[in-house]
């Protein structure tokens, strides 16, 4: 009877947390999809969607709310069905690695923005001042989706990372290098369109008080200057001496 026996070139990957061991496999395709979708919402729709929130409000009608609410809610939609993708392929979750824990941390961001949302404080008529709660409102609605893309891009970083240290991916570091170079575009758009929506607003408020005080310079040189003004000071001036009388009062 013959002995048969197989073995493996591939170093083994032991799991002290779980208790079990796997023998080291090649990237499997549904997490090169996973990292690909995450890039896409990521690094492309709720960047786009905090950019037509901060820089097209000045744009007449409600399209930069339509376009932040449709590009925040597909990318919402992506992130989810990525992690299904990648919970489904490596048949459990577990908070273990530092990507992952930047990961949960950022989807967890990520779904309390449509509950905040839908949680929103009436906005204010034009003119009127808005509310405490609105002010809070805000200003807790721009920090958590703030803090949701720094997270989300540290976790495709660690993403990277974890990809090359389990799967030994050769080209994980020109992947980092473009992940990085991309950023570093969205970060100079970012400036670019920071500074001239700041000269919007300034232009925007000059031309404003140009127009109030080119009214009170009208008027003035109206009542200093014109010609008509004294001519008609004259007219009510008394052409003739004013007389008073003085009488003795009779006690």
């Amino acid at each position: 009877m013959n002995m048969h026996s197989s073995t493996s070139n591939r170093p083994i990957l032991v799991h002290l947390l779980r208790g079990s061991a796997e023998a080291e496999q090649d990237l499997l395709p549904v997490l090169a999809v996973h990292g690909f979708m995450m890039f896409v919402a990521w690094g492309i729709l709720f960047p786009g969607g905090i950019l037509a929130a901060r820089y097209l409000k000045h744009l007449k009608g409600d399209g930069w709310y339509r376009i932040h609410v449709y590009l925040q809610y597909s990318g919402l939609i992506i992130v989810l069905l990525a992690l299904l993708f990648a919970v489904a392929e490596l048949r459990g979750f577990y908070v273990s690695s530092t990507h992952v824990k930047f990961g949960f941390t950022t989807i967890l961001l990520a779904c309390i923005q449509p509950v905040n949302a839908f949680l929103r404080p009436q906005k204010p008529a034009n003119g009127e001042q808005a509310p405490f709660k609105r002010v809070i409102w805000e200003y807790f609605h721009a920090i958590v989706g703030r803090c949701a893309i720094v997270v989300g891009i540290a976790a495709l970083f660690t993403g990277l990372k974890h990809l090359g240290d389990r799967y030994d991916v050769e080209n994980v570091h020109g992947l980092s290098w473009a992940l990085a170079i991309w950023f570093s575009i969205v970060a100079l758009i970012v400036f670019y369109l920071e500074y001239h929506e700041r000269q919007r607003i300034r232009r925007q408020i000059l031309e404003r008080s140009n127009w109030v005080l080119g009214n009170v310079e009208d008027d003035d040189s109206l009542d200093l200057l014109s010609p008509t003004r004294t001519t008609a000071n004259k007219e009510l001036l008394p052409s003739s001496r004013m007389e008073v009388q003085l009488e003795p009062l009779n006690r």
